[in-house]
């Protein structure tokens, strides 16, 4: 157990708070690179240089596969150097590749200037941030989680905003350089409130409170046990999750690229696509923290399991959205159920697996769900390309967050191994007495 650094004695309360807070900004400026801010430029692009929707979508898609070669190297690390460097570097990397982007004349200087953003940008937002709020909290895990990713919700309500007001006053270069020299800001974050990779490292317990004892016989509790990534995956749950992730991604990848320039070509006018957008942000806020609330009192699985299922029915009823102010109620209403669906997938994969090896676990699961998240955007505008149109895009979204649906409702919670039954997931597992874990080491 490390001394613990000043700064952590100087708040009143549980310094994971503070932790979270600064994941929330990285996540924040990791959301410049979304498909929310990506479709910003999908038209101005097609106008100056005359790349098909196909093109352009293969950038974004490009990017996202090169995220899901690196994705196990950093889970792995995350498990053994914490989240400080990589969420405070991968922000930097997301700085300098929006900046770069500035200069692109050509798709192949765009694919290369733009993959290097997006790859830290998925590491950050996919297997960084909930692996840091995953070491740092356990009983109020959810809670956290959603606060959390609401950092990334303020991105997708703000960036594009800003972007598409900078692109009408001076055009998308500039857009791309003020985006660039806004995350460079937010990237300072995690460098100086990142102090260690667990709370008992310092002292500290999950959550800043003592665990109750482990009664014999009982069931173990949330976080009362950690399994290595071999025993995860011998598991059905986490075969059962990855496969509605993978869903999840597919349908939110392809709808976040795709869905302003469908309601533009439904005839929406350019003033609405900000509002929408914003207010689409708000319910994803909204949705993290109302599936928090519910993952309380229902079983974990079946609250993702609902929130999906109202994505689909989302996913369904795009294609009957008037081009008019209605696309706002609909943006608000179908963020809501993504967002508690993306917000919660993070928290039950660590509920169900411990905090150990939660982010090596995650590595695993992270080439499929991005290759997953890269196909949606691509499969999109191949069929506008062919088509003319989105239909069967929304058709198809809606149709694998049914099947993701379906399969975690049924992924309960795997069955702790004997070996695993009476260990307990606190500081105890480091040997520490009583004494040493009664409370901050100020030494």
């Amino acid at each position: 157990m490390r001394q613990t650094p000043k700064l952590v004695t100087r708040f009143p309360f549980y310094y994971g708070w503070v932790v979270a807070a600064a994941v929330a900004l990285s996540m924040t400026a990791s959301s410049a690179t979304a498909a929310p801010v990506f479709s910003v430029f999908i038209q101005p692009w097609s106008d100056e240089f005359g790349w098909s929707r196909t093109a352009i979508s293969g950038v974004f898609s490009f990017a996202t596969v090169m995220a899901a070669f690196v994705g196990p190297l950093v889970g792995r690390g995350l498990d053994r150097y914490g989240g400080r460097v990589i969420l405070g570097v991968g922000a930097l990397l997301i700085a300098g590749s929006l900046i770069s982007v500035s200069y692109a004349s050509n798709l192949v200087f765009l694919y290369a200037a733009f993959s290097v953003g997006r790859v830290a940008m998925m590491n950050i937002q996919n297997l960084a941030s909930h692996t840091v709020i995953a070491n740092w909290f356990i009983q109020r895990r959810a809670l956290a989680t959603a606060f959390v990713i609401n950092g990334n919700r303020l991105g997708l309500a703000f960036w594009p905003v800003i972007a598409g007001a900078v692109v009408l006053a001076s055009g998308w270069r500039a857009a791309f350089v003020v985006l660039g020299a806004s995350v460079a800001v937010l990237s300072l974050a995690p460098f100086i409130f990142v102090v260690a990779r667990r709370p008992d490292e310092i002292g500290l317990y999950p959550d800043g409170r003592p665990p109750a004892p482990h009664v014999p016989g009982e069931a173990p509790r949330v976080g009362d046990h950690s399994w290595t990534a071999r025993e995860a995956v011998r598991t059905r749950a986490f075969w059962l999750l990855m496969a509605a992730h993978t869903g999840m991604m597919i349908a939110g990848g392809g709808s976040g690229v795709h869905r302003v320039p469908f309601f533009v070509g439904q005839g929406l006018d350019g003033s609405l696509v900000g509002p929408m957008l914003f207010v689409q942000a708000i319910g994803m806020m909204a949705g993290g923290f109302l599936a928090a609330a519910l993952m309380r009192r229902f079983p974990e699985q079946r609250v993702i399991g609902t929130f999906m299922l109202g994505t689909t029915v989302m996913m369904f009823l795009i294609l009957r959205v008037p081009p008019n102010g209605m696309v706002v109620a609909y943006g608000f209403t179908e963020g809501m159920f993504s967002g508690g669906t993306f917000a919660m997938l993070p928290v039950i994969y660590a509920d169900y697996f411990g905090r150990r090896s939660i982010g090596t676990i995650r590595g695993i699961t992270h080439p499929v769900v991005m290759v997953a998240n890269a196909t949606g955007p691509l499969l999109a505008g191949v069929i506008f390309d062919v088509r003319g149109d989105y239909s069967m895009a929304f058709q198809i979204f809606g149709t694998v967050t049914l099947i993701g649906a379906t399969l975690v409702w049924f992924a309960k919670p795997p069955q702790v191994p004997l070996h695993m039954a009476g260990a307990v997931d606190s500081l105890a597992e480091a040997g520490e007495t009583g004494a040493e874990r009664g409370g901050v080491d100020t030494k």
